[in-house]
């Protein structure tokens, strides 16, 4: 807030509804969100030069209407890559010894459960990666080093020669569902990644493993998973976020007691919240003062602006 007052006029908004929203982005020459936005609302920002976004994912901003319009989106892709990687191994590890049931077995003095929690180590374990972006590429890293493991990765977006340069042998995805004794997604979401773990997909998952989400709900078909939990097809999960947040009331997935749930929570650090803030609006600065920014998910506004 300090920095982007330097150089612009900053405004707080005072609701996050549509019409307020509307109302309140009319005279902005920025905008940099933590919460959706509708294309309504960017139709009414007449004057909008730039569209940030206080995170990585893109799902918040639409995009396209964004382009249509010539206005730039700007993203931080790199604020928290260290942050969510250490949420997805500690997850690994808290999944394998248990941490979740062992802690409520002990405030419920039923000190007895522990021996029907045996856990595991994670050295020389499999590992399957969904998505071997930045994040993925990260927690390949630090698996394959600290713990010996064998990394498997899957990106549709990347060729088996880019994968196997971020540190994991190519899959299939079947492959990697088949093999896995952890499982761990860090895909973007859109229309050829929704429920890209389905009810088929859980039926070709390796008995026993360990899935850890803190990409987008959205990835995973929620009563799906539920089925394969309660099967025993997999043993535990790691949810930073889900399909409805917060979850509903009948989410199935809260009865089940190996789960560990944190509130889309993964990359919220000191450290990275402070660089979303600085990469947002540095390049929300640069735009306004007329200079290319460094992170922009729609360039091609770029070459129009020239």
């Amino acid at each position: 807030m300090n920095r982007l007052a330097e150089e612009a006029e900053v405004h707080v908004a005072t609701a996050t509804d549509e019409s307020s929203l509307c109302e309140q982005i009319a005279q902005a020459s920025a905008v940099i969100v933590r919460t959706p936005l509708t294309p309504a609302v960017i139709r009414a920002g007449t004057q909008l030069k730039v569209v940030a976004r206080h995170g990585v994912g893109l799902d918040y901003i639409p995009v396209g209407t964004c382009t249509e319009l010539g206005i730039p989106v700007v993203f931080t892709p790199n604020a928290n890559t260290e942050s969510v990687s250490e949420y997805a191994v500690g997850a690994m590890i808290a999944l394998a010894h248990y941490f979740g049931p062992a802690d409520r077995a002990v405030r419920s003095h039923a000190w007895a459960r522990r021996e029907s929690m045996i856990g595991l180590d994670l050295s020389g374990r499999t590992l399957g990666i969904l998505g071997m972006g930045r994040i993925g590429t990260r927690v390949a890293e630090i698996c394959r080093t600290a713990f010996n493991m064998r990394v498997l990765g899957y990106d549709p977006f990347l060729s088996s020669e880019n994968i196997k340069a971020r540190g994991a042998d190519p899959a299939a995805l079947n492959e990697i569902l088949q093999q896995s004794e952890f499982l761990t997604l860090h895909m973007p979401l859109n229309e050829s990644t929704r429920h890209i773990l389905n009810a088929d997909a859980f039926r070709h998952v390796r008995q026993g493993v360990f899935l850890i989400n803190a990409a987008r709900g959205g990835l995973l078909d929620t009563a799906a998973l539920a089925e394969a939990m309660r099967a025993g097809r997999v043993r535990g999960a790691a949810l930073d976020v889900l399909e409805d947040e917060p979850p509903r009331p009948d989410n199935p997935l809260l009865s089940i007691d190996n789960i560990i749930f944190t509130p889309h929570s993964a990359a919220l650090t000191d450290e990275a919240l402070l660089r979303m803030g600085m990469d947002a609006s540095e390049d929300i600065l640069r735009i306004l003062r007329g200079e290319p920014p460094l992170n922009c998910a729609n360039p091609q506004t770029l070459r129009l602006a020239g």
